[in-house]
């Protein structure tokens, strides 16, 4: 099972005629995001498509071939010469946002990336669009001037340089009296003139008759699993009024509205992942204890954990420590006790969300939330997916006989104790936690957050079993250990103060009144084409290659996705702001 919802029948690949012969231009491109959009809400295809980026073009052109495609900086195409005498009906750019937005903290800012977007005046004097939109970090309504940044104890200029200083890499400060020119100076936002550039474009706008309007919007709200929120500017010079779509989904739904997509829905559950165990390389202290958490949170302290049925079945055995094997295998000697000890097991996932990152506050969430914002740094990813492997505690320490399930979970034998579940945790780990207590935990029904051009969501998993007593115990000794604020200790350590019943009970969920332990742990990364589903592209959008068949590397479609412009949000602008369609035309 990859997903529950097919949300990709939107795009349309046949498209109506142009009889306005006018036509429509996308900036900035990337791998095609905003043309996406674009083409589901007007319902006609791009016309030529600029980046600067060939890889993240070719993938454009893989997906958009109808359309001419530049790789070319922006400020050199002539926009006369790109539409070849034709009139532009929209006109969209989406400048790179890394030098505005948040993410960016405490590193220097590039004046040049930060005035990209004076290419949108630049354009729509040569050639006057009907419309013109931008996709943009909310921040970029604070765009404003540079100033040198200064050490707050001597007052100089601090440089680009780097030094190694007191055993760490840090920028150097200005010698007194040393003059640094502008391209080597730590330039950040000077806090006295903050929006004064937004201003300055904005008034540019109007003056070429356009009237301007813009709003921040969140992709969930639209119909994509994702939290993802950009500012959104729409320009229109055809004498009609701007019109903002209305949000036809809500975390909390009013009448006419739908729940947020979860980000569940883009997750392929078949792949669950290493166990947190015995790894080659152990995992961080910080992602251990943030693990913890989601677990507690997620699968342990909530009374109904999203479940969903797995597709890798597997046999189980109800006696002794036996973990069961896979349905490739012999089965065991078969005994007479009960009609023998062997079960078919489809295991049953809930999932939560988790953040791979640097930074400050590193996170989790409910599978049941959208995905968070997906980035575009280098690393190849940060969400992650964690799942709880549980099976029915119907024995050992536990008293309780094992008996159906009203609505069940899976395949149940006759002694009831063989069943296996799987709990499944998204956690989010880009920022980095404030505290032990600010995990931003979040649940797998709800939209993933922001997507970045670094994966940062993972995925984990947890399972619970009766019979695995020393995995449950393994399981139970790490939630000691790295829930709460005490110290990190090693999993393997015995736990010489606390009872094993005790212990035990620490990672017993009860499920529709059954006890299910968990017995492992597993996570691993989201994979590029849950990022892609995640942001809003069809499922039939090629990410694997481009035009020219050249293979994409995993890196660089994270790239492109946490780039990219969520298309659910950009569709129903264009649906709402539509040029081609004629008054009076249904």
């Amino acid at each position: 099972m990859t997903s529950f919802v097919d949300y990709s029948k939107t795009f349309k690949t046949q498209f109506d005629l142009n009889f306005s012969e006018k036509i429509i231009i996308d900036f900035f491109a990337g791998g095609g995001g905003a043309s996406t959009g674009l083409e589901m809400g007007l319902n006609r295809p791009i016309y030529a498509a600029v980046n600067h980026n060939p890889k993240a073009l070719s993938m454009h052109e893989a997906n958009h071939p109808h359309a001419k495609h530049y790789v070319q900086d922006v400020f050199a195409v002539d926009p006369v010469s790109i539409c070849d005498g034709y009139q532009v009906g929209w006109f969209h750019a989406s400048p790179d946002c890394t030098h505005h937005s948040q993410a960016a903290g405490g590193q220097p800012r590039k004046k040049e990336i930060r005035d990209l977007a004076w290419v949108i005046p630049k354009f729509a004097g040569k050639v006057k669009p009907d419309v013109i939109t931008m996709e943009n970090v909310k921040q970029m309504l604070k765009w404003g001037p540079l100033i040198a940044k200064r050490d707050k104890a001597t007052g100089r200029v601090i440089t680009l340089d780097k030094i190694l200083l007191n055993g760490k890499i840090q920028y150097r400060i200005a010698e007194p009296g040393e003059y640094v020119p502008r391209d080597n100076q730590f330039l950040v936002p000077d806090p006295k003139r903050i929006g004064q550039t937004w201003k300055q474009f904005i008034r540019h706008l109007k003056r070429l008759g356009y009237e301007v309007e813009w709003k921040k919007m969140v992709a969930a709200d639209f119909g994509a699993p994702t939290t993802r929120e950009r500012l959104f500017l729409v320009a229109r010079c055809d004498g009609k009024s701007i019109i903002w779509p209305e949000p036809n989904y809500n975390k909390t739904p009013k009448r006419g509205q739908k729940k947020w997509r979860a980000g569940a829905e883009c997750i392929d559950f078949t792949d669950l992942g290493k166990s947190i165990f015995d790894r080659p390389k152990p995992l961080a202290d910080k992602t251990l204890k943030r693990i913890a958490r989601g677990l507690k949170k997620f699968v342990i302290d909530i009374d109904n954990p999203f479940l969903v049925n797995s597709t890798t079945p597997f046999i189980s055995r109800d006696f002794g420590t036996s973990t069961g094997h896979g349905i490739q295998e012999p089965l065991a000697t078969i005994t007479s006790a009960f009609g023998g000890h062997s079960g078919l097991i489809s295991p049953i996932l809930s999932p939560f969300f988790t953040e791979f990152a640097n930074g400050s506050q590193q996170r989790n969430w409910s599978a049941t939330e959208p995905l968070s914002t997906i980035c575009a740094q280098v690393k190849g990813g940060h969400h992650g997916l964690v799942s709880a492997y549980m099976m029915q505690a119907n024995g050992g320490f536990n008293e309780t006989d094992g008996r159906k399930l009203n609505e069940p979970l899976t395949t149940i034998t006759n002694t009831g104790s063989q069943q296996q579940l799987v709990s499944a945790v998204f956690t989010q780990a880009y920022y980095g936690d404030k505290s032990d207590s600010d995990h931003r935990s979040e649940s797998i029904d709800n939209p993933l957050r922001t997507i970045t051009t670094e994966n940062r969501h993972s995925f984990v998993s947890a399972t619970l079993s009766q019979e695995n007593i020393e995995s449950a115990l393994r399981v139970a000794t790490f939630l000691i250990n790295f829930y709460g604020n005490g110290d990190a200790r090693d999993i393997s350590a015995p736990l010489d103060t606390i009872t094993t019943k005790d212990r035990l009970a620490l990672v017993t969920v009860w499920i529709q009144g059954e006890p299910w332990l968990i017995v492992d742990i597993r996570m691993r990364m989201l994979h590029p084409r849950e990022l892609y589903k995640a942001q809003g592209f069809p499922d039939t959008y090629i990410i694997e290659q481009g035009h020219d068949g050249k293979t994409l590397s995993k890196k660089d479609q994270v790239f492109m996705v946490g780039n990219s412009v969520s298309p659910y949000p950009m569709a129903a602008i264009a649906r709402a702001n539509n040029p081609f369609v004629q008054d009076g035309d249904l």
